[in-house]
């Protein structure tokens, strides 16, 4: 008999929703949160990326063993990288037949193939990166899991790593394979799993509170709040780096708890990887549209009709893209338990 599958939690998709858009508004136009203050911005940075990591802490899971744990990871991160990202290299190299589209993607060249890798340009999908990074967190804390069984030990030895990450991207190093992101996400994806394991997850009768804790948290870092951006590695004091996510994401959290399903928003978190997988090169394709239309090309309200847009984009393309290339956007796994090499040459 199968286990049945906990119940989703909603608000968990909220916080998804809620963070991929602030990415998608900040790809498109970083103005559209100075309407909202000056520091709104670097706030908003104070999470974006680090919930991401925080959030698959939450999920984490050992499996059966180093050889499933891999094989799902491969399934849920490495698929939809792999296939996001050559998808858009493809997209590239034909629109070089068509003038418009040639300047809307740019040159296509055969180094985008490596370059991701050894040189920390991912000039046919950016935001793809994370994914990388994602990947390499999770099998160092799966290694950390099984070989370091007392917590304490595990995080005495998680600082260090932390601080070596922070090393080479405070020093802009170019780490191979964005190593120096992986080592900065550890603690974030620490956190996550260390809060599920406490029963942070549960609801709680002091959850009417978590609005008071955000908007506490909120008004504390914005005076001093400062640029934090992995990819770029424009990194603020390792301190602050920690200390100011670690309050946002847990107060977020909190806040959030009471939430139940949020039209949209829960939706867009749900699938929040296809739209971190797509929404790059249809904000290139509709930018253009959207300009030609536009009286002020270079407004901010050109670029909040240009988020509009995406959105309303993303909805039907999630449809589309999860219902009928579910293997490809962690819906289904490609690679079955047990799957060995010798299948892809077999025909059914």
């Amino acid at each position: 008999m199968t286990t049945p599958a906990p119940p989703r939690l909603h608000y968990i998709d909220f916080m998804k929703g809620l963070c991929i858009l602030f990415i998608v508004i900040n790809h498109a136009d970083q103005r559209i949160f100075g309407l909202l203050g000056e520091h709104t911005n670097y706030v908003l940075e104070s999470f974006r990326i680090p919930m991401y990591y925080f959030i698959s802490g939450v999920f984490f899971k050992t499996y059966d063993g180093f050889g499933d744990f891999v094989r799902r990871k491969v399934n849920n991160i490495l698929v939809p990288l792999l296939f996001f990202y050559l998808l858009s290299c493809l997209i590239i190299c034909f629109s070089q037949w068509f003038a418009p589209l040639q300047r809307t993607f740019g040159s296509f060249e055969w180094s985008m193939f490596i370059d991701p890798l050894t040189q920390r340009l991912w000039r046919a999908n950016v935001p793809l990166w994370f994914l990388l990074s994602l990947l390499e967190v999770n099998i160092i804390c799966y290694l950390l899991h099984r070989h370091v069984s007392n917590l304490w030990l595990r995080w005495f030895i998680v600082i260090p790593l932390s601080l070596f990450g922070y090393y080479l991207s405070a020093n802009h190093f170019n780490a191979y394979f964005l190593f120096d992101t992986a080592l900065l996400g550890i603690p974030y994806f620490m956190l996550g799993s260390q809060v599920k394991r406490l029963g942070g997850l549960e609801p709680s009768r002091h959850d009417r509170w978590g609005w008071v804790a955000l908007l506490l948290v909120l008004a504390a870092i914005y005076p001093f709040a400062q640029e934090i951006n992995f990819w770029r590695q424009v990194m603020p004091n390792y301190l602050y780096l920690y200390a100011v996510p670690t309050m946002s994401i847990l107060a977020l959290t909190w806040c959030c708890k009471r939430l139940r399903y949020v039209p949209v928003i829960c939706y867009i978190g749900r699938y929040s990887l296809v739209v971190l997988c797509t929404h790059m090169p249809i904000m290139f394709l509709v930018e253009r549209c959207v300009h030609h239309f536009s009286i002020n090309p270079t407004s901010v309200a050109t670029s909040m009709v240009t988020v509009a847009v995406i959105v309303l984009v993303e909805l039907p393309l999630i449809w589309l893209a999860t219902r009928y290339l579910p293997h490809f956007t962690a819906q289904k796994p490609l690679f079955e338990k047990g799957w060995q090499l010798s299948r892809l040459f077999l025909v059914e």
